[in-house]
This record gives C-alpha cells, structure tokens and sequence, in this order.
C-alpha cells in the first residue's frame, strides 16, 4: 500500500511549508487514498480513487458524515492545486467564522 507520487510529493510540502499541521495518510490496497489534515482549527480531507477520481473537502464540526466531497476532480493534479490553496487559506486566516450544512438546511430567501 503506497500513496500515489503526487500525494506523497503533497505531504512533503506541507510538512515543510505548514509544520504545524497534522495529518493522517491512509493509502488503502485498492488504491485508494485518504489524506486528512488538520491546521489552525481547520480541517480538511483529500480522497483520491484513481478509477474514479479526487474529492477535496473542508469539514466542519457539524459536517454531516457521508455526504460527498465539496469539490471533485479528475485530475489528481487539479485536486493537489486546491487542496493547497485551502491550506494557504487557513496558514492565513485560520478558523472561518461558518458552519456546514447540508442543501435542504439552507434558509429560504422570502
């Protein structure tokens, strides 16, 4: 079980350039990967599946489990690109002032 060369290539970078942050690699046998990070109260996941492409998402506390990915790609590349600008974001600005929900709770404008 190895993680694909970019995402490995990814998780260099971020230890370099935002060594506060945590994650957690998980490459799985079917060669799927998981990345999730942690970084000033943010936190963010990475999921690429080569046959099917890549999700990037931000979560929040009350992120509802299960739900889909935020944005998806099927470049891995295009997915790195995004993903690393979320982190820049949070390395910035840190935790945003929102929270998550799901389509059908969004208010309705009168």
């Amino acid at each position: 079980m190895k993680a694909p060369l970019p995402i490995q290539d990814l998780v260099a970078e971020m230890v370099h350039h935002h060594p506060s942050a945590e994650f957690r690699l998980r490459p799985l046998p079917s060669g799927v990967c998981f990345l999730w990070v942690e970084l000033n109260g943010r936190e963010f996941v990475i999921e690429h599946n080569p046959k099917r492409g890549t999700g990037v998402s931000e979560n929040f506390p009350d992120t509802p489990m299960f739900v889909g990915h935020d944005e998806a790609f099927a470049s891995l590349d295009e997915a790195i690109v995004r993903f690393k600008s979320l982190l820049a974001d949070a390395a910035l600005h840190g935790a945003p002032s929102q929270t998550a929900f799901a389509m059908h709770d969004k208010p309705i404008s009168q």
